[in-house]
């Protein structure tokens, strides 16, 4: 057992939080021609493509090497940092062209807040008071009924299973998850824990210079708990999926940090093995309040929905409730994406957990458990972790188990059916979505 098993930290401890540019442009090209924007771009801003990177192929030393690299399977264009004139004249171009858009290429995080974990007793007053703040809205005096304080939440042991397997009845079904890929998107796996080697099918690292190897553990943790076996090596079941089969993309570094590329590179990936169902991204950015979803990551998640896969992130962590909401993040605000929150061992909303204040898309879609949740760490070990990457992969595992009980389904099927199937928390829909979801 490792000296980590009994250690609680936010997922995201010790990860840069500012938000980053690389220098570089993100282009969505016209899906149906996307010649006639690389077109424009060369004509218009001297902009000459270096590499095409189809699907199942890595962009990592096209990269690294600059120039404009094009991901043709998602329709998308990463330009090369440019200075001067020749960076006006290709804001130009874009603004010029109406099937060409661009976005200034993020640095993406773990998670977005490195938020102080707090004692139980303050989930308490969450809801009290968001209702205070309703009746002073209101003027009425009145409380709304689904805002009104939730029955206090079971007292869980966890000698047999973790509390987030157990509140999401993954400990009732007898669906494994056998037969079904899930994509983590993270900082890599440790290839070599006892409880995942066996079932690590496929492994890629997008990050320049490091191994598929976790050296940071937040993959590690969120590949445990949506694929980790139902007898671990140690200590209670703390997977969903126990049977299902892994395979990882490190799109973050050691230090839980990777560029819009990095990721789009992973997706891109993922999008081509035949035997992923689910991408799972505990990974993000900050939005601001009213701020739009990026066209980029909608792109890629309408493309991986026409192949059959279904991308479910992390809502994120910025909120310090209850006085301080915070929008659901980048890519979890994409309409094509699944948003998950977090929910506490008492049923009460995370006091971190993002909530879907943004319209067009930028809502919570379903909740997930996402405090003191155990699961694999790097090097062998075990470790409890709190944030919207450890109830995102909670979904994510019900969704494998959804598909072995249906494998003809289509990803808007399996959708409806993590919906349908979920708990009423009796929480806001801005916080919780349709609720907890649970196995079938």
């Amino acid at each position: 057992m490792s000296d980590e098993y009994s250690v609680t930290a936010m997922a995201d401890e010790g990860v840069a939080k500012n938000v980053e540019y690389t220098g570089r442009q993100l282009i969505l090209l016209d899906q149906d021609d996307p010649k006639a924007g690389l077109d424009a771009l060369f004509s218009g801003a001297g902009v000459s493509v270096a590499n095409h990177i189809q699907a199942g192929d890595s962009a990592i030393h096209a990269l690294q090497e600059g120039g404009t690299v094009v991901l043709d399977d998602l329709g998308i264009a990463i330009v090369e940092a440019v200075e001067g004139d020749q960076r006006l004249a290709l804001k130009a171009t874009v603004d010029s062209t109406p099937t060409l858009e661009s976005e200034p290429e993020r640095v993406l995080h773990a998670c977005t807040e490195a938020t102080a974990a707090r004692p139980m007793e303050y989930f308490e007053g969450y809801l009290h008071g968001v209702a205070d703040l309703v009746e002073r809205v209101q003027g009425n005096g009145q409380v709304n009924q689904s805002l009104a304080p939730a029955a206090a939440g079971p007292r869980w042991s966890e000698a047999q299973a973790t509390w987030g397997l157990q509140a999401i009845l993954a400990t009732e079904t007898t669906l494994t998850g056998r037969g079904v890929g899930v994509a983590i998107l993270d900082t890599g796996i440790d290839e070599a824990h006892p409880d995942l080697a066996d079932r690590l099918r496929q492994s890629v690292s997008f990050v320049p210079g490091q191994a598929v190897d976790d050296g940071h553990g937040h993959g590690t943790h969120c590949a445990g708990t949506a694929c980790g076996p139902r007898n671990p090596a140690t200590g209670p079941r703390y997977g969903v999926a126990c049977e299902a089969d892994i395979y990882v993309a490190k799109v973050l570094s050691n230090q839980g940090r990777g560029s819009d590329g990095q990721i789009l590179d992973g997706i891109n990936w993922a999008m081509s093995q035949s035997g992923v169902r689910v991408i799972s991204m505990s990974l993000g950015g900050a939005v601001a309040l009213g701020a739009g979803y990026s066209r980029i990551y909608e792109r890629a998640a309408r493309r991986c929905l026409m192949r059959g896969k279904v991308i479910i992130a992390a809502a994120g962590n910025e909120s310090q409730r209850p006085l301080n909401l915070q929008p659901v993040g980048m890519p979890a605000n994409c309409p094509s994406v699944l948003a998950v929150g977090a929910i506490a061992p008492d049923y009460t909303i995370a006091p971190f957990s993002c909530a879907g204040l943004n319209p067009q898309g930028g809502g919570v879609d379903l909740a997930g458990p996402g405090v003191d949740v155990l699961s694999t760490w790097r090097n062998g070990g075990y470790r409890r972790l709190s944030g919207t990457s450890m109830a995102t992969p909670h979904v994510a595992g019900i969704a494998a188990l959804l598909w072995e009980q249906n494998p003809m389904a289509t990803p808007a099927q399996i959708v409806t059916q993590l919906r349908a199937g979920t708990r009423d928390l009796r929480l806001p829909v801005s916080d919780a979505g349709r609720g907890l979801v649970q196995a079938p």
